[in-house]
């Protein structure tokens, strides 16, 4: 798009045969303006290379009028944020900022003195909500709770050792499991090898649960030796396979999330073993990167975008109002692609 400066939303309004003031609202992201409206003078805007004028509207806020704010805090400990989070990030800011808030995001490591501080800048906050996305230790979760009474938790369920009061949005990840799982026992695989996350993380448990009752369900014996923990990564997934693979362990699918898949990929291939004529390869988390493995990757697909939504209304909706916890568990889809079948 070429800006020009010169164009007026008098112009836009022209082009779309509509008044001025729709235009304004409509770019503003006003919910008056009925969306089929709101796209054509968009598409207009864009066309004709409107951009707002710095000195155009209302003087400068004197600065007694408050910012709405929501925080976001995000643990940076285990799974790659830029990976797993990057789209619910991306759709929480844009959904706050065309409801007027600004989001503020902070973030942490694990490290002790680093939280020490994250605690110190919230307790100060004058946000309207909290957000918690990411991995915490379950004592810094709680301890965060404790600081922002009616905190949301993103792509995390809690726990049952948790007595706060709060808010969860979080994908059915033991369904995951199931879903992938016994699509792999349905094309005819019976040993499904687990590559998981770190015991402990609620993810890896959930996975495993699933795991276990999907084999369960297709009458087949679990075997724990086929189920292996790393962190998360790509390098530990692949690690993990190849050691698998030397000891001369007998699986005849993989089941993983997607980054972690790259990691199976490439520990398979090195050995001459195919996919999915020797190996069948199901991921999980929906992630881009499954498009772009050869062949491509069946996932389990979880819609983060539709979590953020849905987290994001309950948090503008409530008002600050969180007495009665909201707990959410979103459903994944099944996306078969060449990696499971021949």
């Amino acid at each position: 798009m070429k800006i020009n400066t010169d164009k007026s939303i008098a112009e836009v309004a022209l082009e779309c045969g509509v008044s001025a003031m729709t235009v304004s609202r409509a770019l503003r992201g006003n919910s008056l303006v009925k969306e089929a409206t709101r796209q054509k003078i968009i598409e207009a805007a864009e066309r004709l290379g409107y951009i707002r004028s710095p000195r155009m509207g209302r003087p400068a806020a004197s600065g007694n009028e408050p910012v709405l704010k929501v925080q976001l805090i995000a643990g940076t400990m285990g799974r790659s944020m830029a990976v797993f989070h990057s789209r619910l990030l991306t759709s929480i800011e844009q959904q706050l900022s065309q409801n007027g808030y600004e989001c503020v995001v902070r973030t942490c490591d694990g490290n002790y003195q680093q939280f020490l501080q994250l605690l110190e800048n919230i307790r100060n906050s004058d946000a309207a909500g909290t957000m918690i996305v990411g991995s915490f230790v379950i004592e810094q979760l709680k301890a965060l709770l404790e600081a922002n009474p009616g905190a949301v938790l993103l792509d995390n369920p809690g726990e049952p050792s948790i007595e706060i009061p709060y808010s969860s949005f979080a994908f059915d990840n033991s369904e995951a499991a199931r879903v992938g799982v016994r699509h792999l026992a349905d094309c005819g695989r019976r040993r499904i090898l687990l590559v998981n996350g770190a015991r402990e993380h609620f993810f890896s448990c959930e996975i495993e649960q699933g795991y276990r009752e999907a084999l369960a369900c297709r009458s087949i014996k679990a075997d724990d030796k086929l189920i292996l923990h790393t962190d998360f990564t790509a390098d530990s997934a692949y690690d993990a396979v190849a050691a698998a693979l030397n000891s001369k362990l007998k699986f005849d699918a993989v089941f993983t999330n997607d980054e972690m898949a790259s990691g199976v990929y490439r520990a398979l291939l090195e050995r001459g073993l195919k996919i999915p004529q020797d190996v069948a390869v199901c991921g999980c988390d929906g992630l881009p990167i499954g498009t772009h493995l050869f062949p491509r990757l069946t996932t389990v697909v979880l819609d983060y975008e539709a979590l953020g939504r849905m987290a994001i209304k309950y948090v503008l909706e409530a008002g600050g109002d969180h007495r009665v916890p909201c707990r959410v568990r979103l459903l994944p889809s099944l996306a078969v692609k060449e990696s499971t079948v021949c």
